[in-house]
């Protein structure tokens, strides 16, 4: 066995190990005290179990494998560990006072025990294409789909044993009342570790998706006729909300800067009429990868209140940050701010579940929730199913090991376009994502006769999503979905380039 991880906890030495004589998803938990083996758990395989005082005793007690040996096994160290070293028997020595890095590191070898490495390289395109979900199956098979947002990638184990666990126990019944589940406070307790946020759990509304969030929030916040301002390109949901719900776009169109796009705030600043009542934001930025510095959301912020704007943040692809930088809430700039944001988000993009339809609108204010509960009931929006509930606790509290891995791969294969495009298809511009899996391809210098996309789908078999559904003025461009293995990519752009007789 090899040591993958060590941390401390009340005094004591916590290392995970991996097995090199077993599958990979086997590892084991040793727990010290002063470089004495005192418990070791194995929680995986045929035979999981509680080990204690290896050398000494050696107790062995078998965990339920029917349920969750993994939340059995951190349940005992939580509450028999503390027990055995109060009683002051069989060598242990007390245990030091429980402090919240002590549970933060019990917390980080559960989710190392319950992570399980996937091959995010290797890809086989007939599995994928046995999918049912929208992506492999809107094109005919001899198409490569890098269009929908939608991920290649296998989900994390965390959510793929959670939802074994109900399959198994045919468990499909109604859920539980949304606080019940524990939801709220796993969404906070993910904004504090992974962003510095502390948003209020008594503001979360749990909705199916992001997009049903921005039609019932314009709805809530904006009259029709009224403004609703819309950074273009942008994600076409957002142009079809103004559309379907009678508002006026405000169209703050983006400028197409050196190798990125960049927000315009002093048009945005011209454009905002006594009747704008929202600003649609979207952040980190699809299509163009964007994730915004505090200073510039600062300046946005700024605008907001000089004008009285309510923002409806879609805030999904916070958890795909790829160049170092760190997300920054909108509603984290200024108590002024918070209490005039509607912040939209889910595990859906980073965690590879949309179909599982849960969603989280975190409100700053409680008289914006209530607004926004009026304009369409609760039992109206639908109610949400408990794979979904529990996929989405599972994602945030367990999953960030797979994510990490995910943003890894996400970077070269960022990295795999922008070389492969440059030796094949030099006149096409690639935006570099700062976050998401999407990138922005700037096409026009291909000059050619009608859509990017279209071409490329026509005579190339591969499908991208046109430019022209992000906003008028965006023909000339195409989004390509990053999210897939590195050889599916560079056959991608081999088609792109034969379809330009290449």
């Amino acid at each position: 066995m090899s040591t993958t991880w060590k941390a401390r906890w009340r005094g004591l030495d916590l290392e995970v190990r991996g097995r090199t004589d077993a599958p990979e998803s086997t590892a084991t938990l040793r727990i010290l005290q002063s470089n004495e083996p005192r418990v070791e758990v194995e929680c995986f395989g045929s035979n999981p179990h509680w080990r204690a005082d290896p050398g000494g005793l050696d107790q062995v007690e078998p965990l339920d494998e029917r349920h969750d040996p993994v939340s059995e096994a951190f349940a005992r160290i939580r509450t028999d560990l503390p027990a055995r070293a109060a009683s002051a028997c069989e060598g242990w020595k007390p245990l030091e006072p429980a402090t919240p890095a002590d549970e933060k590191a019990l917390l980080e070898a559960e989710r190392i025990m319950r992570h399980c490495p996937v091959r995010l390289e290797e890809l086989d395109p007939v599995v994928l294409r046995g999918r049912r979900s929208e992506k492999w199956h809107t094109y005919p098979a001899d198409v490569l789909p890098l269009w929908v947002a939608e991920m290649d990638f296998p989900v994390a184990a965390p959510i793929r044993d959670e939802m074994r666990r109900f399959l198994q126990a045919c468990d499909f019944g109604y859920p539980l009342g949304v606080r019940e589940t524990g939801l709220p406070d796993v969404f906070v307790q993910r904004m504090q570790d992974r962003f510095g946020w502390h948003p209020d759990p008594g503001g979360v509304e749990v909705l199916s998706e992001v997009v049903q969030g921005l039609h019932v929030a314009v709805e809530a916040y904006s009259a029709p006729g009224e403004g609703v301002i819309v950074q273009t390109p942008i994600y076409p949901p957002f142009l079809g909300t103004v559309r379907d719900t009678g508002r006026r776009l405000v169209e703050n169109r983006m400028e197409v800067g050196s190798g990125r796009l960049e927000f315009d705030l002093e048009g945005m600043s011209r454009s905002i009429t006594a009747d704008t009542r929202v600003l649609l934001f979207c952040n980190p930025h699809n299509p163009s990868g964007r994730a915004l510095r505090r200073e510039a959301l600062e300046r946005v912020a700024e605008l907001v209140l000089a004008h009285d704007l309510i923002v409806v943040s879609d805030e999904i692809h916070a958890d795909l940050v790829l160049e170092g930088e760190r997300h920054v809430p909108f509603a984290a700039l200024s108590e002024a701010i918070a209490r005039r944001t509607v912040t939209l988000t889910s595990a859906s993009k980073a965690f590879n579940i949309p179909g599982l339809r849960t969603a989280i609108a975190h409100f700053g204010d409680r008289t914006l929730r209530d607004r926004f509960n009026a304009a369409v009931p609760r039992h109206a929006r639908g109610g949400i199913g408990l794979l979904g509930l529990y996929a989405t606790i599972s994602a945030w509290r367990f999953g960030q090991p797979w994510l990490e891995e995910v943003v890894l791969q996400l970077r070269r294969n960022v990295d795999v376009l922008e070389q492969a495009i440059s030796e094949r298809i030099p006149e096409i511009r690639v935006m570099r994502p700062e976050a998401t899996y999407l990138a922005w391809l700037d096409c026009r210098r291909l000059d050619l006769d009608g859509a990017p996309a279209a071409h490329f789908l026509r005579h190339g078999r591969v499908a991208l999503s046109e430019g022209s559904l992000f906003g008028p003025g965006w023909e000339g461009f195409a989004r390509i979905n990053l999210a897939t293995s590195p050889a599916i990519l560079l056959e991608a752009v081999e088609r792109m380039a034969r379809a330009l007789g290449r």
